[in-house]
Order: structure tokens, then C-alpha cells, then sequence
């Protein structure tokens, strides 16, 4: 087996690796600043559920789009979906495990959600005076 594999590597015939000029390095790409509010988490655990409507049972849930391995994404890229109760599966955890929608259908509705879930808590004044306006507001000039 030695010697098959000496009699190859003679035969191999030595290239030039192909290099590709880049130019210039490309841009440094921001991390975005990631929101942490506990109090805007529990504003959106207090709205009913997206999926089923059920009220007075959700969780806080953050969109799957755009995060890291065990990372969650920005607080405020969240949505209610109702946790799990003796004997029923909740939107939350069907909704993390994929069982309630496609992979592409979850990426859609999610924009929704967290646009919905913005708006909900800013029409009701609630929202948390230490978090960034909401893009949809339009702040006086």
C-alpha cells in the first residue's frame, strides 16, 4: 500500500494555487445593538397569543431569523405565543419546533408579528420610555 501510494505522489504534477486579487478588505459589518428589557417582555407576555388568540397564557417569544447558536435575537423582535398547560402543546414551543409553520412561512409571519406586537404596545402608551422609538412612529421635526 506504501509503495502504490509513492508510486502516485510521484506522478502528481505540481500547480500553481489559484488566487483570486480581493482589492481592498471589505467593511467591518456592525453588530447591532441588541435590546434587553425585561419590562418590554413582560408587555408582550400580557398580549394574546398570534397564533391561536388564546389571552392571559403567553410567553415572550423571539423570532428564529437572524440569531446565533443559543443566542436570542433583539428584545424588541418579539412576539406573545401561549406557553405549554397540562395536557396541550403551546403555539411557543410548536412554533420553535417548526410544527406549526414552514421555515419560510415562519420567516414571513414573524416581520408581522413583531411589527403587530410594536404597535399593540405603543397604541396602548405602555411603551417602556428607556427602549428606541419604534421605527412606524414619526417623531415631530
Amino acid at each position: 500500500m506504501a509503495v502504490r501510494a509513492a508510486r502516485a505522489m510521484a506522478e502528481v504534477t505540481p500547480r500553481a494555487a489559484v488566487h483570486a486579487p480581493c482589492g481592498s478588505p471589505a467593511p467591518a459589518v456592525l453588530k447591532g445593538v441588541f435590546v434587553r428589557s425585561r419590562t418590554y417582555r413582560h408587555l408582550v407576555a400580557q398580549l394574546p397569543c398570534k397564533f391561536c388568540g388564546v389571552p392571559g397564557l403567553s410567553q415572550c417569544a423571539h423570532a428564529n431569523t437572524d440569531k446565533g447558536v443559543s443566542l436570542k435575537v433583539c428584545d424588541l423582535e418579539s412576539f406573545p405565543l401561549c406557553a405549554d398547560r397540562p395536557g396541550v402543546r403551546g403555539c411557543h414551543a410548536l412554533f420553535d419546533q417548526g410544527a406549526l409553520l414552514t421555515k419560510l412561512a415562519r420567516r414571513e409571519i414573524e416581520r408581522v408579528w413583531i411589527a403587530d406586537t410594536q404597535r399593540q404596545i405603543w397604541a396602548m402608551g405602555l411603551w417602556p420610555k428607556s427602549l428606541p422609538v419604534p421605527a412606524f412612529v414619526e417623531l415631530p421635526s
